[in-house]
């Protein structure tokens, strides 16, 4: 449970660093781009720091990319010191739209965690390639990645994604197998978030009804991360003998 707080922890203070970013970026948005602080703070701290070592400008370590954490909250501190009367009228005017976004992203989170914790095990399908292009993103200090069938050379794959969890599982210092699954309950929270601030900020446009907004973007969260397959309820049943084969 501490490395799921831990996880957390991190995530929602990557997400606070560059959510003035966001309020810069997103004018017109009424939820000026929260809900897509999060993967945007993620992608923003995974490709400085791939950049750098890749061009063996500094080494991905934890320090490394606890200092990108810090420079990038700073800049965001410094743009929104000068507006933060601005900043905070702006959070109390939509604070329930946040809290429901933010509510989204912990109800999916903590749901996928749950399941996980169920069946961790990381042994069956694409997992132990997935396993190892992470513990390869993590492992590497100057340069790409080492190809975990062919030492000496690159990962010849897309493997930005297994970086960018890398960088998260350094900076969290949470062993891979911990942060691999923590990293399957991020992907889908964070999506489930995205598709909230997506619908929202479409339905708001076109009314000025706050409670429809919120039942329209919850209902896709939900379409999206659970009904988007059916096919999890069907194996559910069958693991729990309901219905007839």
């Amino acid at each position: 449970m501490l490395n799921v707080l831990i996880w957390l922890i991190a995530i929602e203070a990557i997400g606070l660093a560059v959510f003035p970013l966001c309020y810069y970026l997103f004018p017109k948005l009424h939820d000026r781009g929260y809900s897509v602080s999060k993967p945007l703070g993620l992608l923003l701290i995974g490709y400085t720091s791939w950049v750098l070592t890749v061009l063996h400008i500094l080494p991905s370590t934890q320090l490394t990319i606890a200092a990108l954490l810090v420079v990038l909250g700073a800049l965001s501190g410094w743009y929104l010191w000068p507006r933060r009367k601005e900043f905070l009228e702006f959070v109390v005017r939509e604070r329930v739209a946040i809290g429901v976004g933010e509510a989204v992203f912990l109800a999916v989170f903590f749901g996928w965690v749950a399941f996980r914790a169920y069946d961790p095990a990381i042994n069956h399908t694409e997992q132990p390639m997935d396993f190892a292009f992470l513990n390869a993103s993590i492992r590497t200090y100057l340069g790409t990645p080492e190809d975990p069938w062919l030492r000496g050379e690159p990962i010849s794959y897309y493997y930005f994604g297994y970086w960018i969890m890398g960088a998260l599982s350094k900076l969290t210092a949470i062993p891979s197998n911990f942060s691999y699954n923590l990293s399957l309950a991020l992907v889908p929270a964070m999506a489930a978030v995205g598709i909230f601030g997506l619908v929202f900020n479409m339905v708001r446009a076109d009314s000025t009804r706050l409670r429809h907004a919120l039942v329209a973007a919850a209902a896709a969260a939900l379409l999206l991360t659970v009904a988007a397959n059916l096919e999890g309820v069907l194996e559910f049943m069958r693991a729990n003998h309901m219905g007839s084969p």
